[in-house]
């Protein structure tokens, strides 16, 4: 007796996020992972991504981990394919990033070309792998993480950081506008100050939160549960409309 195949949209939803070891990668993972999709967090640091799962798994979440570096773009085809192949992949989210805090003066070739490597070249060849694989089906959603140092310079010298997400932010946009007509969306979050090990890393707990009281309307930073709220929402069936956006999660910083 024959039976009918499933189709995309009746079969097991899977959704990789790379740079989802830690922060508002972790927070994207568990939002995606709540949402009842089966998540694979990749990151450069195998041993926090597989924490990571372990903890999705242990809230009975359907979750594992793979190694992945993105400036290797090899191994980020094989990787995504490899998922893909497993279980279908209907949410991609490119959240892999470095910051650099240094002086324009001061910057140095090999720090300039690290920091481009995995927040410029790393993401395109995310979602450029993220396409391919979901081009066939004509069905899936991308997602890149920018910040608002895509849309206005940071308060510390961070200037090979903000071209980098200013280059993300037109990327996604240019990337959706080609990719539209073969059934796929990529949109972008943009986060404020989020506070997490990358940012902590840049300015102290007490300076963050200084920070959040003067230059944030809504008086506080970010959580990175409110970064994977918005990501869900991107790539829920309820923004199936939504493509080449950037939405800003910043608590009225750029307002």
């Amino acid at each position: 007796m024959s039976t009918v195949p499933p189709t995309f949209a009746e079969q097991p939803r899977g959704a990789l996020v790379v740079g989802g070891a830690r922060g508002i990668g972790r927070g994207i993972a568990r939002a995606l992972a709540d949402r009842g999709e089966i998540v694979v967090v990749a990151d450069v640091d195998h041993e926090a991504a597989a924490a990571c799962a372990r903890e999705l798994r242990d809230g009975g979440h359907d979750a594992s981990s793979v190694q992945l570096d993105v400036t290797d773009v090899t191994q980020v085809r094989e990787v995504v394919s490899a998922i893909d192949r497993k279980t279908p992949l209907a949410t991609v989210v490119a959240s892999a990033g470095v910051a650099l805090k240094c002086p324009l003066e001061d910057v140095e070739p090999a720090a300039y070309d690290r920091l481009m490597a995995v927040n410029v070249r790393g993401v395109f060849f995310v979602v450029q792998a993220a396409a391919r694989a979901m081009m066939p089906r004509r069905q899936g959603s991308i997602v890149t993480v920018c910040s608002t140092s895509g849309f206005t310079a940071s308060t510390g010298p961070m200037t090979v950081y903000d071209a980098s997400k200013g280059a993300v932010r037109l990327l996604t946009q240019a990337a959706a506008r080609e990719v539209a007509a073969k059934g796929l969306r990529i949109n972008a979050v943009a986060p404020g100050t989020v506070e997490t090990a990358l940012t902590l890393g840049l300015a102290s707990s007490s300076e963050l939160d200084a920070l959040g009281a003067s230059r944030v309307p809504l008086g506080r930073l970010g959580r990175a549960d409110e970064i994977g709220a918005a990501v869900a929402f991107l790539t829920s069936d309820e923004a199936s409309y939504i493509t080449g956006h950037v939405l800003v999660v910043d608590g009225g910083w750029l307002a």
